[in-house]
């Protein structure tokens, strides 16, 4: 009797078995698209940005930052000692600047003016914003970029990049920033404008 019920239940497992091979052997069907056609990283079915820049950073839904040159790149400009007037030795690096904004004529910028600690708080103030102001006229009236696509501020030493209160974290904490922003595609892309006096007024 055991004999005949063991049989009875070796034959319904394998008859079991026998139907979850069937089962598994059904093909998938593929509902969605896992292709990823711009190489972000992001698949199609989930890709709400479809004209993403090749390198540019996204989100998981495909959307982001574009970053063309990467995310920041620094430009060496002197300042001679409580000036602002930018000599034209330094005019190419500025252009790198303009040829980026003729290329994405959509991009805004906005030139940052700032200083060190060194002077009072009027003082550096009033020279930041000389001196984005000098970048902004050399973009505009050199380079033929649009007035209206630049704005000069100056911060003087409200943001200061290194504290301290040696001449190498003056010379980095003068420097003029010029950010990138559009409403399409750039976003947190700056070029830094450093900024370096011979002498210890800022």
């Amino acid at each position: 009797m055991k004999f005949i019920i063991m049989c009875i239940l070796s034959l319904f497992i394998a008859g079991c078995s026998t139907e979850a091979i069937d089962m598994a052997a059904e093909p998938t069907v593929q509902v969605n698209d896992l292709r990823d056609y711009e190489g972000d990283g992001v698949i199609k079915a989930r890709d709400i940005c479809d004209e993403t820049q090749v390198g540019s950073q996204v989100d998981n839904s495909g959307c982001g930052s574009e970053t063309v040159h990467k995310a920041k790149r620094e430009l060496l400009i002197n300042f001679a000692n409580n000036s602002y007037e930018v000599v034209p030795k330094y005019f190419p690096e500025i252009e790198e600047l303009a040829k980026f904004m003729r290329k994405y004529p959509q991009a805004n910028v906005t030139i940052e003016g700032h200083t060190s600690k060194v002077g009072t708080k009027e003082h550096n103030d009033k020279l930041s914003q000389n001196r984005a102001q000098a970048i902004k006229d050399i973009l505009v009236s050199r380079f033929e970029i649009e007035e209206k696509r630049l704005t000069a501020l100056g911060f003087g030493f409200e943001r200061l990049l290194l504290e301290g209160n040696d001449e190498y974290i003056h010379a980095r904490n003068r420097r003029i920033v010029a950010e990138i922003s559009s409403h399409k595609i750039i976003t947190d892309l700056k070029w830094t404008i450093y900024s370096v006096d011979d002498r210890v007024e800022d």
